[in-house]
């Protein structure tokens, strides 16, 4: 995400929080570049960006106030507490499944690799998201524990959810999802509890990196 990007979307928050009311002036951008930790110019083009929404409106003389107070959606809000969920309990979850993993339940896991990677070489984006659910969903099995089985079922994102943020991506971008889901299973390989945990983590990070971007 570009440093203008980054203000622009810290901007928006701040609307959405309240901190600045319909036709209330902004701050001078001195002081705003100063705490977005930014040059000027970055603060001015992102103040630009989002007059260009109508958002925004600079007057010449009397600074920058709030045009209109962005709508708020409730399906990104969704999606970002089920992702904060899950950067919450899926390492967890996944370093335990690592220290009770036999080679059967290896095996099980690998089978999905093949199918993701097909689905990324042929951008069958639907699949791709699918195997990967399914993924943490086996995994799971193996703590045996129907309590564990729950907290998953309630925090892991539904499909759809994903793929709209995955859809629109690049080749790259596509790619580092799949790196990142490769990752774990690198881990597991290794009976690396404490990697599984933290590449499980850098999984579910990318794909809150998405949602931000979009």
């Amino acid at each position: 995400m570009s440093k203008q990007h980054s203000v622009e979307q810290k901007l928006i928050q701040a609307l959405l929080k309240g901190r600045w009311k319909l036709f209330e002036r902004l701050p001078a951008e001195r002081q705003l570049a100063g705490e977005f930790g930014v040059n000027r110019a970055t603060l001015r083009a992102a103040i630009i960006a989002l007059a260009a929404r109508g958002i925004l409106e600079t007057r010449h003389g009397s600074g920058t106030v709030v045009r209109s107070i962005p709508a708020g959606n409730a399906r990104d809000e969704g999606v970002r507490e089920k992702l904060e969920a899950c950067l919450l309990l899926v390492p967890p979850i996944m370093k335990a499944c690592s220290l009770k993993m036999r080679p059967s339940h290896l095996l099980a896991l690998e089978r999905l690799f093949p199918a993701a990677g097909a689905a990324l070489r042929s951008s069958d984006m639907p699949a791709f998201i699918q195997s990967q659910m399914q993924f943490f969903s086996d995994a799971a099995q193996v703590v045996g524990s129907s309590s564990v089985d729950a907290a998953l079922a309630v925090c892991l994102p539904d499909g759809k959810s994903l793929l709209h943020l995955v859809e629109p991506c690049g080749l790259a971008e596509r790619e580092a999802t799949f790196a990142r889901f490769a990752g774990i299973l690198n881990a597991l390989r290794h009976s690396d509890a404490e990697e599984t945990m933290t590449a499980t983590a850098a999984y579910f990070s990318h794909f809150m990196n998405l949602l931000e971007e979009a």
